[in-house]
């Protein structure tokens, strides 16, 4: 095991521990911080980025209030960075004054953070007791909402700046449980940006979001067809038996380049936000829709997205964890493309 400790990065002259393994091709979670996994009493005080955290002591208890559904689907087009070819990229309106609201999804999110670490029962309650901009409905984001945040072209945090300023490069609760571990739920670890589940005793930072409409009503999440699936809230139509064998990076981008189903021409590899909106939280491995994409292998799938918009790493998401990371582009992987 390997010890846990606090990622950090070079601020205001003081040089903090900062640890690259995708450098090298390392494919393990980096190590969490100290005063996690439960070692951390309320009020106690920890650091990140060279300033003090403060570990929250329990809220009050107070009576539940209603909040918007909480989808462990996409019900809205996934946002993507801005880079040539892709769809819906990321869009913020940050006019009223806390909020982020993303045109794109339609949620509005918590703009500043408070400056604590919260365990996974605190995180829920924090959201659900939060009143920001005149609205009383904020709740704990799911996986796959804190998932559309992500900007995939930078690191440290790997989040627009802009939008949405001082965010920690920290580990982030969701509100989506594991589903082989009834002690643990999904984070998002912006420090290099990537999903996956971890024990709820342990302190992690958090950002309340609330929905502004209604999802859509859909009769079914999928329309599955022979060779392709459409996805009919996100809007994206998937190849339906993924690639026969496991190819390097080139090798996946040259396959759906060259794919034909049907009248459709334009496949591509999707974006790492987009390959984990096919993520299953509530399925065994695969974690895939094996009704809509049968025979789908319990393995790492590429993504089109690049470590921090370089050249010699790229994301994946494995199908067996559900999670994303990053490898070599020499490295053979499976890959089902999309448009």
């Amino acid at each position: 095991m390997v010890p846990r400790m606090r990622f950090a990065a070079v601020h205001s002259g003081r040089l903090l521990l900062t640890v690259l393994c995708g450098a090298i091709g390392c494919k393990h979670r980096p190590p969490a911080p100290p005063g996690t996994a439960g070692s951390a009493t309320d009020g106690a005080t920890t650091t990140i980025d060279g300033g003090p955290r403060t570990v929250a002591a329990p809220p009050r208890q107070a009576a539940a209030r209603p909040h918007g559904p909480v989808e462990k689907w996409a019900r809205w087009p996934m946002p993507n960075v801005r880079l040539a070819g892709l769809p819906n990229p990321h869009s913020y309106d940050t006019q009223i004054p806390g909020v982020v609201v993303d045109r794109v999804t339609g949620l509005m999110w918590q703009r500043n953070l408070p400056e604590k670490f919260f365990t996974f029962p605190n995180a829920e309650r924090q959201c659900d007791g939060l009143t920001l901009a005149g609205h009383h409905d904020w709740r704990l984001p799911s996986r796959i909402e804190l998932v559309s945040l992500l900007d995939t072209t930078r690191i440290q945090p790997s989040i627009d700046m802009a939008a949405f300023p001082n965010t920690p490069i920290d580990w982030f609760w969701t509100s989506s449980l594991a589903a082989d571990n009834p002690s643990a739920a999904w984070y998002v670890y912006f420090y290099f940006g990537y999903p996956k589940t971890d024990d709820m005793t342990n302190s992690f930072s958090v950002r309340c979001v609330r929905s502004t409409q209604a999802p859509p009503t859909l009769a079914a999440r999928y329309d599955i067809q022979a060779k392709e699936v459409l996805d009919s809230a996100t809007g994206l139509h998937w190849q339906r038996a993924a690639a026969p064998k496991a190819l390097p990076f080139e090798g996946a981008r040259a396959y759906c380049s060259h794919l034909r189903l049907g009248a459709k021409k334009t496949w591509r590899v999707p974006t790492l936000v987009e390959l984990l909106t096919l993520i299953d939280e509530s399925a065994a491995a695969p974690m895939i829709d094996r009704t809509a994409f049968p025979d789908t292998p319990g393995e790492p799938f590429w993504s089109s997205s690049t470590f921090a918009n370089g050249a010699e790493l790229a994301w994946y998401v494995r199908f067996d964890q559900g999670n994303g990371l990053y490898g070599r582009l020499i490295e053979p992987f499976r890959v089902r493309c999309v448009q």
